[in-house]
């Protein structure tokens, strides 16, 4: 493995996947070798490594790369942080939350500081669903709530902060909710509508449906995402027509929503397009359909009358 970094620090560019396997979760002094030879590797060369084993991990869950990731996040390249906080936008390590607190704050770079407010907001659903103490919450809560309050934050790092705080609730959030749904930047605003979906609750249905008549289609494409996570079936004829819009991504968007909704009307709507001559709609509509037919058996036993 040592070698193997060696040859790279010396600019040999080829990167060979079954040596990148032997990576996986390295600790104690094979870490530490690997850290000293680390340093020495051309920071173009850690970013294709860093994605590599990102893809990896994607593909074999099995697969561990968090210490080589977790190093890398003191790195002097921007471009080499951002590479290793991709390869964390699952975490459930608390102890990477005050790291990760310290970059959105401080990080000199916005495409850093924005990864790290994605890899914030794994812990912020941790919250929600009751899986974090109440501790972690709050330091997460107060870093979120910082970078949105902050004016001269870039957009795409308030853009990833605003769509971690969907997670929270309270009147805080329902405010800074609020307020960039308003914003007259159309990519802030898409963020606080994504927020809303993910802030589950029936008070943002009302606006989210609102959406949906928007001029924009990058408006109604989030609307049309955010009234599936809030799931609420009366919706689903309000949805059905955006099946046939011309824009593939509106109707992958609708099927999608169904899918998440579910019920009878929402499952006759999605076969219709089991069938399509596109296979990317095929593929939507076999996924959402597999999805309500999950959440109505989820295991897999059909009970009879």
């Amino acid at each position: 493995m040592e070698d193997y970094l060696t040859e790279l620090a010396q600019n040999n560019e080829s990167i060979k996947t079954s040596t990148l396997l032997e990576f996986s979760g390295i600790s104690g002094d094979e870490l530490d070798h690997f850290c000293s030879t680390w340093q020495i590797v051309p920071s173009k060369i850690k970013v294709k490594i860093l994605i590599r084993l990102n893809e990896l991990a994607e593909f074999d869950v099995q697969l561990d790369f968090t210490n080589i990731c977790k190093i890398s996040l003191s790195d002097t390249e921007p471009a080499v942080r951002k590479a290793a906080l991709d390869g964390l936008w699952e975490l459930q390590d608390r102890t990477f939350i005050k790291p990760l607190i310290k970059i959105l704050l401080t990080d000199s770079d916005s495409d850093v500081k924005s990864a790290a407010a994605i890899a914030l907001s794994s812990f912020a659903r941790m919250s929600q669903n009751g899986k974090l103490i109440n501790r972690d919450t709050k330091k997460i809560f107060d870093a979120l709530i910082k970078t949105v309050e902050n004016k001269d934050e870039e957009d795409n790092v308030l853009r990833r902060a605003l769509e971690a705080l969907g997670y929270f609730s309270d009147q805080r959030i329902d405010n800074v909710l609020n307020r960039f749904h308003r914003s007259k930047n159309v990519l802030l605003r898409q963020s606080a509508i994504f927020a809303m979906g993910r802030n589950s609750q029936e008070k943002w249905l009302n606006l989210i449906l609102n959406d949906l008549k928007d001029k924009n289609p990058a408006i109604r494409f989030e609307a049309l995402n955010a009234v599936g996570f809030l799931g609420d079936e009366s919706t689903v004829s309000k949805i059905i027509p955006f099946t046939k819009d011309s824009d593939i991504q509106i109707k992958v968007a609708a099927l999608t929503s169904l899918g998440y909704i579910g019920g009878e009307l929402a499952k006759r709507e999605i076969l219709e397009w089991t069938g399509d001559d596109n296979e990317n709609i095929r593929e939507v509509a076999i996924n959402a359909l597999t999805n309500i037919d999950f959440e109505q058996d989820p295991l897999g036993i059909r009970f009879s009358e």
